[in-house]
């Protein structure tokens, strides 16, 4: 059966994924996934989880592609680690995510494949796969077919990013502190240690805390909130802030937990965010992520392009309210943020 024919939630797509063995198939991917996301929604399923199976399905995808990059090309000749960046790397991905990916490899010679040529190879074949599958390709070049590394190269980045966080090296970083495995067999969990260790430096927490106020929401004011021409963009106006503010306080607590509803719940468990403002976040973030997903859910299925660009004069009174408190929740925390690590201070 085509994967446009699935019928039915994210395990039943990704189940039909195990039996792909061409790319073909892959042409219905995204339409398939747009009515598993539908379904799940019109369920009443929390949309964090929502985004929790997007991403997962998109794992089985990776996966599976590699696979068959694999029964293509030979076996590697080190061991290696597909490493999911960006919202994929926190296991949260929504309609429009793009991909983000890098790719380690490490450990004892195992063919006598040139890695020059076998993991460039490698890489286009999935990125190529992804991209036919709806996944778009990353503007900023932060996939597999450009960075394909030594473990030892990215573990030389990170130590950098750590220990010398530069703003402009940081703010090139900012993708790969989300960096999660999803296929192979290389050990990257050097990299989550570096990354843990970076909370207990007060110099990366100050550079990264100064992120946390790059996407600035717009200004409420007399109960309206500032559009572009009655459009707001959820992304930029919201969730991009509460994910860069999860991982600062998660960092702070000395962990590296994925997700961002956990980073949260770890942040208030460890007192680097009070209880109440926890609670805040997780409300402001489900409600955003929600909009966003079910915008992008209208526009695929009237063929159009997705996009976080949502009509906030069209949203339902509720909705508008709701998402008043949002934007006032985030750039209260932001504030808070500046304050306490002394954001203007960062050069």
């Amino acid at each position: 059966m085509e994967l446009a024919q699935q019928v039915g939630g994210p395990l039943a797509l990704a189940r039909g994924l195990e039996d792909v063995d061409r790319l073909e198939p892959l042409d219905g991917y995204a339409t398939a996934m747009t009515d598993a996301v539908a379904v799940l929604l019109e369920e009443g399923v929390d949309v964090l989880q929502v985004t929790q199976a997007v991403a997962h399905v998109n794992d089985v995808l990776t996966s599976r592609v590699l696979e068959l990059a694999e029964a293509r090309l030979g076996p590697p000749p080190y061991a290696y680690a597909w490493l999911a960046l960006g919202s994929h790397g926190r296991g949260e991905q929504v309609l429009s995510s793009d991909q983000d990916s890098a790719l380690a490899y490490g450990g004892p010679r195992l063919t006598a494949a040139e890695p020059d040529e076998y993991f460039p190879r490698l890489a286009g074949y999935v990125v190529e796969a992804l991209a036919r599958a709806g996944i778009p390709r990353c503007t900023g070049d932060y996939m597999a077919t450009t960075w394909h590394h030594p473990l030892d190269t990215f573990t030389h980045y990170f130590e950098r990013w750590v220990n010398d966080p530069a703003p402009k090296d940081l703010l090139r970083a900012e993708i790969f502190l989300d960096v999660r495995p999803v296929h192979g067999d290389l050990d990257v969990s050097s990299l989550d240690e570096l990354l843990v260790a970076g909370g207990r430096r007060g110099t990366f927490l100050k550079q990264m805390a100064a992120a946390t106020v790059t996407f600035r929401p717009p200004v409420v004011f007399l109960g309206h909130v500032h559009t572009e021409h009655g459009y707001l963009d959820i992304k930029r106006s919201g969730t991009a802030a509460i994910v860069l503010l999860a991982r600062l306080y998660a960092l702070a607590a000395g962990t590296n937990a994925r997700t961002t509803l956990e980073r949260l719940r770890v942040a208030g468990s460890a007192r680097t965010l009070s209880p109440s403002g926890v609670e805040q976040m997780i409300d402001a973030y489900r409600m955003l992520t929600e909009l966003r997903l079910r915008h992008q859910v209208e526009q695929a299925r009237r063929g159009e392009a997705v996009d976080n660009r949502v009509r906030v004069d069209r949203l339902p009174s509720g909705d508008r309210r709701r998402l008043r408190d949002a934007i006032r929740t985030v750039r209260v925390m932001q504030e808070i943020t500046a304050n306490r690590y002394q954001t203007h201070t960062v050069t």
